[in-house]
C-alpha cells in the first residue's frame, strides 16, 4: 500500500483546472447553467492555491481522481463558511487532513480496512514535500490528533464531541469507522463459534467410521483406494471436533479429497442430515459438486451405501454463498439472519480465499441460529488456498485466519481458530513432468518472499527446483511446462499470438463439426453427448489477463480471436453480435433466470420447436440441467475466450496463456503507466494464474514486467488477525 510514484519530477507549475469542484458534478451544473449571478457567488469557491493543485496532480497519478479529491475537500469544510480563508486552505493542518483522508480511501479502494500509522505518515510526508512544504515544519505527533479528532460532520473538535469520529485508531492501526465497527463484529461472531458446544463423540467411534470410509468401502482414485496422509485425516478429525475449522494448502494437495470424506464421516455419524457445499462464485461451486460426485460414483456397490447415495443429491444442489444465504440483489441485502437462519447441520466451503469481511459477517449470522426451537449449524469447514489472490472486497479473511502471528515473546498468542495446512501435493504424478513444472514455478513464485530474486524464475536453484522455459519465438512454444516469450505485447505481436493460439485450439474437427449443427433441446438426451462434448472442449484452454481493458486486456484479447474466428470461418453475423461456436461467461450474478457470475456456456444453433427455425441462442448447464437463452436476456456477458486471473479463480484447464499488461505508455489511447505497473500486477496475482493450469503456461510479455509482479506482494492492511489472536486466545 505504499506510494511507490515518484514524485520529484512533479512539475511547480501543473496544467491543471484550479476551480474548486470537478467537472461533471451536479454542483458545478447547477452553478454554470441554472444559478443567478448572486447564487453563484455564494456556492462558487476560490482558486486553489498551488499546494492544493500539486497534491491533486499527486493523487490524480495514484488513481484518486478529481471527484474523491473534492468530495473529501468539500467534507472537511462542512459546516464553515462559504468563503475558506486563503490561509486555511494554504495551512500544513489542512494538506495532512486531506492527504490523510484520501490516502485512507485509497487504501480502502484496493482492499484494506485499516492503515499502519507508521504507513499512512510516511505518506503523507511524502505528499507534503512534493506539494512544497518543508520537512523542518513537520510535527508527526500532531498530525494523528488532527486525524482523530474529525467528526462526522467533517469539524474537528478540540473537546469530547456527540458527533461520531470518523477515523478509529486500534494498535496503531487507523480505520474508518464502518471497517473498524465490521472488523470487531466479525471478531466477536468468529469468538461465538469458536465457544459453541458441540455434541462430544468418542474417539473410538470416529476411527471406526473413517476406517468404513477409507478401507471398507473406499472412494477409488485412479482405480485404487483413496489414501489420506496423516495432515489430511487430521483435518478431517479437526472438523468434527470444531465448529469451525479451516483446511488451507495449494492445487494437488487434496483439499477436495478431504472435503468428500469429511461429507462420508459426518453423514455416518449422523452429524449431517442437512449438508451444503459452497462456494463464492458459480464455476467453483460446480466444480467442487462435479469433484463430488465423481467420488462418489466411484464407490463398488454405490447403490447399497444409504448414506453415500442420500449424499449425491447434496453434492449435485452446490451453490455459491450468495444464493444459499438468499441475496436479493435489487435491495442489496441477504434474506438470511440470525431470525430467519439457514437449516443446514454442516457447510463445507471452497476458494475460501475470495471470501471477504462483510460476506464472513452474513455467513456467520446466518449460521448463528438465534430461534429457540432451531440449532446453529454446527460446523463450518472453509477449504482455500491463502496464497491466491484475495477477495475483491476489503479484507483478506483466510489470509488473516491462517497466516503465522509474525510475534514472539510477551506479544505472542496462539491463532484460536484450527487450521490445518496441507503441503504434501498429489495431483502431479513423479512422471507428469508438465504438471510438476508448472507447481514448481508456482512454489517460486511464493519463495520469493524469503528469497527476492527474480533471476531464479529461470535458473533452477537446485535439481529438485523448477524453472520457466525462455523462448526465441512462438514456434519454439509447446503444450507442456511454464514458458515465456519476453516480447513489448505491441498491437502486432498480440494478433501473431492471437493467430498461434487459433491455429493450436480452435481448429479442432469434431468442434467445428458440432458448432456448425443445428441443436433440438426437445429430446435433450439425444444431443448430451455432443454438449458434453463442447463444455469439456472448451474447459481444456484459457487466455488470462492481468485487467479487462487496455491493449493486453481480455476485451482486446477477445476481439483479436472473434476476428480471427469469423474470417476463418467466414461467419454471417445476421445482424447479432455473436456466433456458433463462441464461448462466453457471466459478469453478474441473474438471479432470474439462476446464472451466476463466472458461469459459462457457449452460443449454438438452437431449433425453435413452433417454427422449426434455427435461432442463435445461449447454452449454459444450470443446476445440473442444460438450458437455452437468447442473447438479448443475458445483459452481463463477455466473450470467453480471454477472461481475467480474477474471473479464473475455481477454474481449471490444462493449457493456459498468461498476457502481461505492455509497460509503455500512451495516454491517447489508455494503455497502463509504468508506475501504476505495481497497481495491476502481483506475485498473488501471478501464482493464481499459474495454478489454473494443468500441463501447460505460456506467459507473453517484457521480463521487467515479470519480475515486477514476482517482487510486488499484495498487501491487504487488515487487524482481524491481530484481534483475533489477542482478544481470544
Amino acid at each position: 500500500m505504499s506510494i511507490s510514484k515518484d514524485f520529484s519530477e512533479v512539475k511547480q507549475k501543473p496544467n491543471l483546472q484550479s476551480v474548486w469542484t470537478s467537472f461533471g458534478t451536479a454542483c458545478s451544473k447547477f452553478i454554470n447553467e441554472f444559478a443567478d449571478e448572486t447564487l453563484k457567488k455564494q456556492l462558487a469557491h476560490s482558486d486553489l492555491p498551488e499546494s492544493l493543485l500539486l497534491l491533486k496532480q499527486q493523487f490524480t497519478e495514484i488513481q484518486i481522481g478529481s471527484e474523491y479529491f473534492f468530495q473529501a475537500m468539500n467534507f472537511l469544510c462542512q459546516g464553515k463558511e462559504s468563503t475558506i480563508k486563503e490561509n486555511e486552505l494554504k495551512s500544513i493542518s489542512f494538506h495532512v487532513l486531506l492527504s490523510g483522508f484520501l490516502l485512507m480511501r485509497r487504501a480502502a479502494n484496493s482492499g484494506s480496512t485499516c492503515i499502519p500509522w507508521t504507513e499512512l505518515r510516511t505518506q503523507i510526508s511524502k505528499m507534503l514535500i512534493n506539494s512544497g512544504f518543508s520537512e523542518k515544519l513537520f510535527f508527526h505527533e500532531n498530525w494523528k490528533k488532527w486525524l482523530l479528532t474529525i467528526s462526522s460532520n467533517g469539524e474537528q473538535s478540540k473537546h469530547q464531541s456527540t458527533e461520531q469520529p470518523v477515523i478509529i485508531e486500534n494498535n496503531s492501526l487507523l480505520y474508518f469507522d464502518k471497517f473498524w465497527k465490521r472488523e470487531i463484529q466479525l471478531m466477536s461472531m468468529l469468538s461465538n463459534r469458536l465457544n459453541m458446544n458441540l455434541n462430544i463423540i468418542e474417539r473410538p467411534v470416529i476411527e471406526n467410521v473413517l476406517k468404513n470410509v477409507l478401507e471398507v468401502n473406499p472412494v477409488l482414485f485412479r482405480g485404487k483406494p483413496l489414501v489420506l496422509a496423516e495432515e489430511q485425516k487430521e483435518a478431517v478429525l479437526q472438523a468434527i471436533t470444531s465448529p469451525l475449522s479451516i483446511v488451507t494448502g495449494g492445487p494437488g494437495t487434496g483439499k477436495t479429497s478431504v472435503a468428500l470424506t469429511i461429507m462420508r464421516v459426518h453423514k455416518m455419524l449422523g452429524l449431517a442430515e442437512r449438508p451444503a457445499l459452497v462456494a463464492p462464485t458459480g464455476r467453483a461451486a460446480n466444480r467442487m459438486s462435479e469433484s463430488v460426485i465423481n467420488g462418489l460414483n466411484s464407490i463398488k456397490d454405490l447403490n447399497k451405501l444409504k448414506h453415500d447415495t442420500e449424499l449425491l443429491k447434496f453434492a449435485a444442489d452446490a451453490k455459491t454463498l450468495h444464493r444459499l444465504l438468499g441475496y436479493h440483489p435489487n435491495r442489496h441485502s441477504f434474506r438470511h439472519h440470525e431470525y430467519d437462519p439457514l437449516e443446514h447441520d454442516l457447510l463445507i466451503i471452497d476458494e475460501g480465499s475470495m471470501i471477504d469481511q462483510e460476506l464472513m459477517v452474513r455467513l456467520l449470522r446466518a449460521s448463528n441460529s438465534k430461534l429457540p426451537y432451531l440449532l446453529p449449524v454446527q460446523r463450518i469447514i472453509i477449504l482455500g488456498d491463502s496464497q491466491q489472490l484475495p477477495s475483491v472486497g476489503n479484507g483478506a479473511v483466510l489470509m488473516e485466519l491462517t497466516e503465522d502471528s509474525g510475534q514472539s515473546g510477551a506479544d505472542f498468542y496462539e491463532n484460536p481458530v484450527p487450521v490445518v495446512k496441507l503441503v504434501k501435493n498429489y495431483r502431479q504424478k513423479i512422471s507428469d513432468t508438465a504438471g510438476r513444472n508448472i507447481l514448481g514455478v508456482a512454489a517460486v513464485v511464493n519463495e520469493m518472499e524469503i528469497d527476492p530474486f527474480p533471476e531464479l524464475l529461470f535458473e533452477a536453484e537446485s535439481p529438485d527446483s523448477e524453472a520457466i522455459l525462455s523462448l526465441e519465438s512462438l514456434e519454439d512454444a509447446a503444450l507442456e511446462n511454464v514458458m515465456f516469450l519476453n516480447q513489448e505485447n505491441n498491437i502486432n505481436q498480440l494478433k501473431d499470438f492471437g493467430q498461434w493460439w487459433y491455429d493450436k485450439f480452435l481448429k479442432d474437427e469434431e468442434f467445428l463439426q458440432l458448432v456448425q449443427k443445428g441443436y433440438s433441446f426437445e429430446v435433450p438426451e439425444s444431443i448430451e453427448n455432443d454438449l458434453d462434448y463442447l463444455f469439456n472442449y472448451m474447459k481444456q484452454f484459457r487466455i488470462l489477463t492481468a485487467t479487462q481493458v487496455f491493449s493486453t486486456g481480455a476485451k482486446a484479447l477477445n476481439k483479436i480471436i472473434q476476428d480471427l474466428w469469423l474470417m476463418e470461418n467466414e461467419a454471417n453475423l445476421l445482424n447479432s453480435e455473436h456466433f456458433p461456436g463462441e464461448p462466453l461467461i457471466v459478469t453478474e450474478n441473474n438471479y432470474r433466470l439462476r446464472l451466476f457470475n463466472g458461469d459459462q456456456g457457449i452460443f449454438l444453433n438452437c431449433l425453435n420447436s413452433e417454427t422449426k427455425k434455427l435461432e442463435l441462442k445461449a447454452v449454459f448447464e444450470v443446476e445440473g440441467k442444460v438450458k437455452t437463452f437468447y442473447g438479448h436476456q443475458l445483459h452481463h456477458l463477455q466473450p470467453a475466450y480471454a477472461t481475467t486471473v480474477h474471473k479464473s479463480q475455481g477454474s481449471e484447464f490444462d493449457h493456459l496463456a498468461l498476457i502481461l499488461p505492455e509497460l509503455s505508455i500512451d495516454p491517447i489511447i489508455g494503455k497502463p503507466e509504468p508506475g501504476r505497473m505495481r497497481n495491476i500486477m502481483s506475485r498473488e496475482m501471478l501464482y493464481t494464474a499459474l495454478t489454473r493450469a494443468k500441463n501447460s503456461v505460456l506467459i507473453l510479455g517484457e521480463k521487467i514486467v515479470l519480475e515486477t509482479a514476482v517482487l510486488n506482494k499484495e498487501k491487504r492492511y487488515s487487524g482481524l488477525g491481530s484481534l483475533v489472536r489477542s482478544k481470544m486466545s
